[in-house]
């Protein structure tokens, strides 16, 4: 997965994990060497689990349009190392190749988010300030700028990319099968997968579509692991989407500000 779309776990709809790079003793600027192609292990994915995995992302590929509900819960770690544990709830609206909205409202805040082809805008009910931005003319070029050059991206990005394989496949380095579980009802496929800088797991529908039911992921690198999971509800392939759910609506008056201020507020 990629570790911008993480993120849900952070209140803001946002979250970037670093990477680390070793300087040498003699202080220098050391230019790192490159492994030979034979002492760099292959991921290690179970076939099921990559089976699995690429039937559900080309099920939400193929779809011109969905909607979905996913019920969230979040750890915040305290100074001291305590984990406090928030909810929250996801509503997203996406129509190729270039509307969506997504809302968000927990325990810590909500936010608004439009993109309609043109232009993205983050929204904070809880403030009398608004961002907005242009933005290319696709979804997936929309989200890249969104991780590029504002630092943002709405949470469960992965899920809105065109190749949705391709966001969450690219840093795996070990993949399970744990077979069948029930998640609300659902007779779902059970996932493990292993990265890097964290662990996340994924329950996919074993019905007729291919859809997650549950995401968790725990980032393994951080202080306490702190995790994230959402439950996933209410899919719908030939939704009814009224075209001003996707133009941003907010109170007159408001003020706008950089971009950065907004998505970071909180």
């Amino acid at each position: 997965m990629r570790n911008v779309s993480k993120v849900g776990a952070v209140v803001v709809m946002a979250g970037v994990a670093g990477m680390q790079v070793a300087a040498a003793q003699t202080g220098q600027n050391v230019p790192a060497a490159t492994p030979p192609a034979a002492m760099t292990a292959p991921p290690v994915v179970a076939t099921q689990a990559d089976r699995l995995l690429r039937q559900m992302s080309e099920y939400i590929a193929s779809a011109e349009q969905f909607t979905f509900h996913a019920d969230i819960t979040f750890d915040h770690v305290l100074p001291s190392g305590q984990k406090l544990q928030y909810t929250s709830s996801e509503d997203v609206a996406l129509e190729r190749p270039n509307r969506l909205y997504v809302e968000w409202s927990g325990d810590l805040g909500d936010r608004q988010f439009w993109y309609d082809g043109k232009s993205l805008t983050l929204y904070d009910p809880a403030t009398p300030f608004y961002a907005t931005d242009a933005a290319p003319p696709d979804i997936d070029a929309m989200l890249d700028m969104a991780v590029t050059k504002l630092g943002f991206a709405p949470p469960l990005t992965d899920l809105l990319y065109r190749d949705p394989y391709h966001a969450v496949r690219g840093n795996v380095q070990y993949g399970l099968d744990l077979g069948e579980t029930d998640v609300n009802g659902r007779s779902c496929h059970a996932l493990a997968f292993v990265e890097k800088d964290i662990d996340w797991q994924i329950w996919i529908d074993d019905g007729i579509q291919t859809i997650p039911c549950k995401l968790v992921i725990t980032y393994k690198m951080q202080p306490s692991q702190p995790q994230f999971t959402a439950v996933f509800t209410d899919w719908d392939f030939s939704p009814r989407i009224a075209a001003p759910v996707f133009t941003p609506e907010v109170p007159a008056g408001l003020v706008k500000i950089p971009f950065a201020t907004v998505s970071d507020a909180k």
